[in-house]
């Protein structure tokens, strides 16, 4: 009995033995691709050999069967790897630091010089530029500068002009630009041109040319002729108003007046231009004068002027003329020209009252008053070539073909008792290295030119000076006693028949 249940027992833990051996088998082939066919084969025979020398044959069979059953071949898919793109690998651009503290450094009427901070790394900065009066707009280059400066020229006066500014670097041949920075100025409206005196009298008044960029104008006024502290005294709030009158003002004071031009711009800035200065002094007002002409000149007389210490005489033929040509000038209330200008022609003229104390000059107001150009007296038309003898002045004029070719003192007859005469006369004897013979004289001269009866120019060495008022007290016979260069020239250059106007 107990031999039996042994046996039993060895022919169950053989079959459960080979159960398991072929389960494990076909997990192994699984996993192998069909390759365990073989392998199982090669096992089983040499398991076989094994078993034949030791295992009894009945629990061999029942451990691994005649025919094992087929293993189906597994086929494993093939692993697809997706395909990764890696991105490009960019060099990142150079970074370029952006232009601060962009500011003026100068400016002025047509040019503006703007500096700015240094940007660090920088090869040089690139400037664009637009004016807000012309190119609506639309900028341009003007400049590519290497230093953290540039001044702009040849601008336009009182004009706003926008910038934008940019550092640049230069790497592997290509530039490289920042951001570029904006910056809004403007140039200073030019000086106020033609600053004239329009009043001196209980009123101050003064006008100038309108500078068309003005938004307005700027009067300050200091007390006095120099050295006053000017204030503000008025804000003409249009660029058309060209005038200013001042009422506060005291006869006989002195006052500096500055006209100062101003344009507004963006909202609130306000650009300034350089001031223009006159100096006006109330009550040395215009004279107003009368006039006559006569042998080619004009004669002017006028009522003195308490404030002046002289007159100056100018004249144009364009009244309205920037600027007049100086005549001359006098102390006095009367002046006669020395120039000779053409019969018939227009001439306007003008008297200037003029104060001058302590170095400072001033001058006042004129009139403006049209003389018609004649050539005539004593009711005759003189030619362009003539002597004339003026007994007043004690001056004597060659005029030739209206150029004075001698302006000469002289002294004429003794004032009262041997008075030259005065008339239209030419002359009608001419002499030299001759003898002059009188009632209680005989006089020896080197030049003689008769014109009337015994009267007639020539020279006289025996005088010292001539001009002035010695004809008041030591005057000639009545004849025109003259320098001896000025009558030889006058000999020289006339001859019979040369007209002699005294008056």
């Amino acid at each position: 009995m107990k031999s039996t249940s042994r046996r039993l027992t060895a022919v169950l833990l053989a079959a459960m033995l080979g159960f398991t051996s072929f389960s494990a088998l076909n997990a192994y082939a699984a996993e192998t691709d069909g390759k365990v066919a073989d392998a199982a084969e090669a096992t089983v025979s040499a398991s076989a050999e094994s078993t034949e020398a030791t295992t009894d044959p009945a629990a061999t069979a029942a451990t691994f069967p005649a025919t094992l059953p087929t293993v189906p071949q597994t086929t494993v898919p093939e692993t697809t790897v997706p395909e990764t793109t890696v991105p490009a690998t960019t060099v990142p651009a150079p970074q370029v630091g952006r232009v601060t503290g962009l500011g003026k450094n100068t400016t002025n009427v047509n040019n503006i010089n703007m500096v700015w901070n240094a940007v660090e790394g920088a090869d040089g900065y690139v400037i664009y530029r637009c004016s807000a009066d012309y190119d609506k707009g639309a900028y341009r280059k003007v400049a590519e500068v290497k230093t953290n400066t540039y001044n702009d020229t040849k601008l336009v006066q009182g004009s706003p002009y926008y910038y934008k500014i940019a550092a640049y670097k230069n790497v592997d041949g290509k530039k490289v630009t920042g951001e570029f920075t904006l910056y809004k100025t403007a140039t200073q409206p030019a000086k106020v041109l033609n600053v004239l005196r329009v009043r001196s009298s209980e009123t101050l008044e003064i006008s100038w040319s309108r500078n068309n960029k003005a938004s307005g104008y700027k009067i300050f006024r200091a007390d006095g002729a120099k050295g006053g502290e000017f204030k503000l005294v008025k804000l003409i709030e249009s660029g058309s108003v060209t005038r200013f009158a001042d009422t506060n003002v005291r006869s006989g004071s002195a006052y500096q007046y500055k006209v100062v031009a101003f344009r507004v711009l963006y909202n609130s800035n306000w650009y300034h231009s350089p001031g223009s200065s006159i100096t006006s002094l109330s009550g040395l007002c215009a004279p107003n004068f009368n006039f006559s002409s006569q042998l080619y000149t004009v004669s002017l007389n006028w009522k003195y002027n308490a404030y002046a210490t002289r007159y100056d005489i100018y004249y144009s033929t364009n009244k309205n003329a920037p600027k007049y040509t100086y005549a001359g000038s006098t102390t006095g209330n009367t002046f006669t020209t020395d120039t000779r200008f053409s019969a018939g022609s227009q001439y306007y003229f003008r008297v200037y009252p003029i104060y001058k104390n302590n170095g400072v000059t001033i001058t006042g107001t004129a009139h403006s008053k049209l003389v018609t150009i004649s050539n005539r007296i004593f009711d005759t038309s003189v030619p362009t070539t003539y002597i004339e003898v003026d007994v007043s002045r004690q001056r004597m004029w060659l005029v030739k073909n209206l150029s004075v070719l001698v302006d000469t003192p002289v002294v004429t007859g003794m004032r009262g008792s041997a008075d030259t005469p005065k008339g239209y006369y030419e002359v009608y004897q001419r002499a030299t290295d001759t003898y002059l013979y009188g009632a209680d004289y005989v006089s020896h001269v080197d030049f003689w030119m008769g014109f009337y009866g015994g009267y007639g120019i020539h020279d006289a060495s025996w005088r010292d000076s001539f001009g002035g008022n010695i004809y008041t007290y030591d005057g000639s016979h009545g004849c025109v006693n003259t320098p001896y260069n000025a009558v030889s020239t006058i000999y020289y250059n006339t001859g019979y028949g040369t007209p002699v106007i005294v008056h």
